[in-house]
C-alpha cells in the first residue's frame, strides 16, 4: 500500500534534506534561484514513466540519476561543463514520501558527482504518469560551442563509449540486464578534453540510437555517412548476451555517449572508437549498404 500523500511543505523539506545529504544544500525558500558563474548553454528534457523508465523494474534512485544524466549529457554534447539543474516532480497520488526521497537521492547524488548544483524546482500532482522535467545550464569549456552542423567530407566519426547496454536492459527481462541500463553517465570529462582540443567539427550525444542520431548530425552538416559495423563498440556483457547481433547497439538509444566528427588525420585526445566517415554522397550506409536511420522517435511510427 502506498503511504499517505504528504503536504507540499513536507516534500520540500525532504528534498532539501537530500540535497544537503549530497553535499549541495540549496535555498528552496524563494521563488527564484540566484545563479553564480557563467551560463552559456541551457537545455531541457522530460522523463516520463512508461516511456523513459519503468517504475516496476527501476529503483527510484536509478530514475532520479537518469533524469540528471540525460540533461548533463546534453551539456557535454555542446562542449559544456556541469553548472546547475532545475527539476520538477509531477507526481501521481500513488507516489509517496519514500519514493520522493529516493528519487531526490539519485538526482542530487548524480548532480553532485559531476559538479552540478540543484538550485530549484517545482512540485505538482497529476492524474497521469510520473513525469520529471529538468532544465540544465552551464558554461562552455572551450572557446566555442560544439554543434551538429560542422562536419565535412573526409572527417572521421567517433563515439566515446560502448553502445547498446541501455537497450539490452530494456529488452531483457532479468534484473542483471536491467542493471546494465544504469551504468550510463554524462561524458563531461571527454567533452572537456574535446572542447580544449578544438578540432571537433560536429558533436551531439547519442540518446535515440547511433543510426538515428548519426543521420541527424549528417543532415545538419549536409554530408553523408559511411558507417562500419566492425567499429561499433559494445561491452563484454552485451557481447556475452547477444554475440554479433548489433541491432540494439545501432538503434536502441539512451547510451548517453558522445558522437563527434574530427579530421581523420588528427587522433582524438581521448579514448574514442571510429565508427564511420563523412562523405559527400548523401545518405546513411552501413558496410556499404544503405540503411534506414532507425532509433527512438517519440512521434514516429511504432
Amino acid at each position: 500500500m502506498p503511504d499517505e500523500p504528504p503536504s507540499e511543505a513536507a516534500l520540500v523539506a525532504i528534498i532539501g534534506a537530500e540535497l544537503a545529504r549530497a553535499g549541495r544544500p540549496a535555498d528552496l525558500g524563494d521563488d527564484c534561484a540566484r545563479l553564480r558563474g557563467r551560463t552559456d548553454l541551457v537545455t531541457h528534457d522530460d522523463l516520463v514513466a512508461g516511456v523513459h523508465f519503468d517504475l516496476r523494474r527501476d529503483r527510484p534512485e536509478q530514475i532520479g540519476a537518469q533524469a540528471a544524466v540525460a540533461n548533463l549529457s546534453d551539456l557535454a554534447a555542446s562542449g559544456g561543463a556541469a553548472g546547475w539543474l532545475v527539476w520538477s516532480l509531477v507526481l501521481p497520488r500513488a507516489i509517496g514520501v519514500d519514493t520522493v526521497r529516493r528519487l531526490t537521492r539519485g538526482f542530487a547524488g548524480t548532480a553532485a558527482r559531476y559538479g552540478a548544483a540543484v538550485v530549484g524546482g517545482n512540485l505538482t500532482r497529476t492524474s497521469g504518469p510520473l513525469t520529471i522535467p529538468v532544465t540544465a545550464g552551464g558554461p562552455l569549456v572551450g572557446r566555442r560551442a560544439l554543434t551538429r552542423s560542422g562536419a565535412r567530407p573526409g572527417d572521421a566519426l567517433y563515439v566515446t563509449g560502448p553502445l547498446g547496454d541501455a537497450a539490452l536492459g530494456h529488452l531483457a527481462p532479468d534484473a542483471a540486464a536491467r542493471a546494465l541500463r544504469h551504468r550510463w553517465r554524462p561524458h563531461l570529462r571527454e567533452a572537456a578534453a574535446l572542447a580544449r582540443w578544438d578540432r571537433v567539427t560536429a558533436a551531439m550525444d547519442i540518446s535515440d540510437g547511433l543510426l538515428l542520431d548519426a543521420a541527424r548530425l549528417a543532415d545538419a552538416s549536409g554530408v553523408g555517412l559511411d558507417l562500419r559495423s566492425d567499429g561499433v563498440p559494445v561491452s563484454e556483457a552485451y557481447r556475452a548476451r547477444l554475440g554479433a547481433d548489433l541491432g540494439p547497439a545501432l538503434s536502441g538509444g539512451e547510451d548517453y555517449v558522445l558522437l563527434f566528427t574530427a579530421p581523420a588525420t588528427a587522433p582524438p585526445p581521448i579514448a574514442a572508437w571510429r565508427v564511420g566517415t563523412c562523405v559527400e554522397r548523401a545518405g546513411l550506409r552501413l558496410d556499404g549498404r544503405a540503411v534506414t536511420p532507425r532509433g527512438h522517435d517519440h512521434f514516429g511510427s511504432p
